[in-house]
């Protein structure tokens, strides 16, 4: 079981003192020449306490400047409870609603009068239940209308009125559709519009009469609420200015006032407003059965409605046991079905009604009916088209795919580098692009609310450059120059290079020898014979510039000696050189040309001479001198190891040697010391640490000489403490 709310209308009138006024309207015929027939439709709570219908009803006439003209009494017609309509047998209507209607009418004849007439009859009070109004129960309303005056264009002229009285229960989340509606006897054109009743009297003076002169108040609307809004915000209302069709969906219990104005054009011209004041009544109510379709766009699995022809229906229904379904398909009663949620395919793309009835021939029974739309699925795509050079380029793009082209929307657009940013048409001639690469391209279709994109791109040549260098440096013959491309092409490029001195390259970054020095001109052609078509050639004029380099040469004597002859005299025989340079080891240099060395180590050396000219060029040459080695050992042949710090340690020495053992024995031929270390004497004491006893013992040297030849020495030492 569910429970909603029911909506009462309550048609807002002039009646007595006390929470009874439901509602009214006043509207006129013309009889013809200046007599007019005045209809006055009162209506109140049946249930209400407060004053019943006026006897007699005054009825103030004024001229279209405020002027009184006159008071008419118009006498109590008798009234009639109306029928309260509810047709719906799955809900127990209310018992508590209530509503008689009385009809006033009266015929007047009016004096001539340039400035229209004014009919109004005010009565309080509204009752302290109206939620949406400030002090409802010391606000009435002021029922009135406008006879025009003759500069209007409507010398004679009946007011419209309206067709239908609004349902007295209308129930919550079943919208409300309501025929709001007038008629014109004269067919005047008629504008519907919500808008905002006005008051009359006051609980102290519920009884106004005469009327108080136009213009009128406004009732006040309490916060949150407004014409357009009489139920707040979370409550929505429309009216249909052209048809007057009125939907409303309250959310909350109350009573709430609405007005409702029908606007009179005759050519184009205002003439008069009819306006229909009335409350709504919210309750209550409980619904057992509702018949309830899933909208297409809100069904699991939706993703739009081209998702073919194939659907499977969403049932929200409750409190049935049986369904049927009508899938709207014209011509054919095949299309039906009992399931509580059918899976239908049907015939062709387009719009269908699908109807679903609850419990079908029951009492009690539900029906609803909603609007889906079926088609196929949409694809698009464009050929690609081939590439073109930037200079000149010029593309036609045809949209294909799988769409109808009846009422499809087409666009085109081009990254922002194209003479045009989109374009809406299904094929598009004349694109031009301003730049280079890849372009993405666009071509988005829209058909029956279903869109489908497709991306592809386009190659643009950029037109090709040339350029080429070299890295900074000072170039001295003979000179190895690296020639770096900087040449740029989307295509690719063949290489010819000319340095200037007869000789050419096909490589992209060649390696080029100049010989001898001098200034030379080097050129480079590339061409280019795809997309942006080139052939073209750069010269840089001297742009290398080969400086001449000195040359190094000096004279040693002796090359070959021994240790004990090793001065060497350096002798300069270089050319063209300004700084010189001698280096005889790594640290070791002199600037004097002719100058002597002395190297205090066997073996062979390297001295070099460095020479700088002018420019900064060098040049350098070496020569390999020898010292033969002669290796000198010297070892004592007494210490004392008597901790005395004289003579304590017997230690050989040695030099330019490497790879060195020293061995001791004792006369029975035990070994008593050894060590690896030149550098590391004996101090006396045998292998276990204990010192040795005095006598002669026998030391054996190994070690590799300067010339990596390995020798032995002998000898002996004696040990005395």
């Amino acid at each position: 079981m569910k429970t909603i709310l029911i909506l009462i209308f309550l048609l807002f009138s002039s009646l007595s003192f006390a929470s009874h006024i439901v509602g009214g309207e006043i509207y006129y015929d013309n009889l013809g020449g200046n007599q007019y027939r005045v209809t006055i439709k009162l209506y109140r709570d049946c249930f209400s306490t407060g004053a019943q219908y006026d006897n007699p009803l005054p009825l103030t006439i004024f001229d279209g400047n405020g002027n009184i003209i006159s008071t008419v009494d118009v006498p109590f017609p008798g009234s009639q409870v109306l029928p309260l309509q509810f047709t719906n047998p799955c809900i127990n209507p209310p018992n508590n609603v209530c509503v008689e209607e009385a009809i006033y009418q009266t015929i007047i004849t009016l004096p001539n009068n340039t400035s229209g007439f004014t009919l109004s009859y005010q009565r309080c009070c509204r009752g302290p239940n109206v939620v949406n109004l400030l002090v409802p129960d010391d606000t009435g309303l002021t029922l009135t209308t406008d006879i025009p005056a003759p500069n209007l264009g409507a010398l004679t002229n009946s007011s419209p009125r309206f067709n239908n009285f609004p349902p007295l229960v209308v129930c919550n989340n079943d919208e409300l559709i309501f025929d709001h509606s007038a008629t014109d006897p004269d067919g005047d054109s008629l504008v519907y519009e919500l808008c905002t009743p006005f008051h009359g009297g006051t609980s102290a003076m519920p009884v106004v009469n005469p009327a108080s002169a136009p213009p009128y108040t406004p009732v006040n609307w309490s916060g949150g609420f407004s014409a357009a809004q009489p139920f707040g915000g979370n409550s929505p209302i429309n009216l249909d200015p052209a048809s007057g069709l009125l939907t409303a969906s309250p959310q909350n219990l109350g009573l709430y006032a609405v007005g409702v104005c029908a606007y009179e054009y005759r050519n184009g011209v205002l003439i008069g407003v009819t306006r229909r004041d009335f409350l709504f009544k919210v309750i209550n109510c409980d619904i057992t059965l509702e018949s309830i379709i899933t909208e297409q766009e809100n069904t699991p699995g939706f993703v739009s409605f081209c998702d073919g022809l194939t659907f499977t229906f969403d049932n929200q229904s409750y409190g049935g046991s049986n369904y049927q379904w009508d899938f709207g398909v014209a011509g054919t009663t095949t299309d039906q079905s009992t399931g509580f949620e059918p899976t239908f395919t049907f015939p062709a793309e387009g719009m269908y009604e699908v109807t679903l009835i609850v419990n079908p021939g029951w009492a009690c029974s539900d029906t609803t009916v909603e609007t889906f739309y079926f088609y196929e699925e949409i694809t698009n795509e464009f050929e690609q088209p081939d590439s073109m050079c930037i200079t000149g380029n010029l593309y036609d793009f045809e949209g294909e795919g799988q769409y109808s082209g009846v009422g499809t929307q087409y666009l085109w657009t081009f990254d922002g580098h194209a003479n045009v940013d989109s374009v809406e048409t299904e094929d598009v001639f004349g694109v031009v692009f301003d730049t280079s690469g890849f372009i993405p391209i666009t071509y988005s279709i829209e058909e029956n609310g279903c869109t489908a994109s497709y991306t592809d791109s386009v190659f643009i040549f950029m037109e090709p450059t040339i350029n080429f260098y070299i890295d900074p440096a000072l170039h001295c013959a003979p000179a190895q120059v690296i020639f770096y491309d900087s040449s740029a092409a989307d295509a690719p490029i063949e290489y010819f290079w000319t340095f200037g001195d007869g000789e050419s390259s096909t490589h992209q970054n060649p390696i080029h020898t100049y010989d001898n020095p001098g200034l030379y001109d080097v050129s480079l052609n590339i061409k280019v014979t795809e997309g942006c078509t080139v052939d073209t050639t750069l010269t840089k004029l001297a742009y290398i510039d080969v400086k001449p380099s000195p040359n190094s040469s000096f004279f040693v004597t002796p090359t070959v000696t021994d240790i004990f002859h090793n001065t060497f005299t350096f002798e300069d025989l270089s050319h063209q050189g300004v700084e010189h340079y001698y280096y005889f080891n790594d640290s070791v240099f002199t600037t004097n040309r002719f100058t002597t060395h002395i190297y205090h180590e066997g073996g062979y050396h390297r001295p070099y001479q460095l020479l700088i000219n002018e420019w900064g060029c060098r040049d350098s040459s070496f020569v390999s001198v020898y010292i033969q080695p002669l290796t000198t050992l010297y070892a004592p042949n007494t210490f004392t190891p008597n901790a005395s710090g004289v003579n304590d340690v017997f230690k050989i020495v040695v030099y330019d040697i490497s790879e060195f053992s020293l061995q001791i024995y004792n006369r029975w031929g035990e070994l008593v010391h050894e060590s690896f270390d030149q550098n590391t004497g004996w101090d006396g004491r045998n292998l276990q640490g204990n010192m040795v006893k005095d006598g002669t013992f026998t030391w054996k040297a190994r070690f590799t000489n300067s010339d990596g030849v390995r020798e032995e020495r002998l000898g002996h030492i004696t040990v005395l403490k």
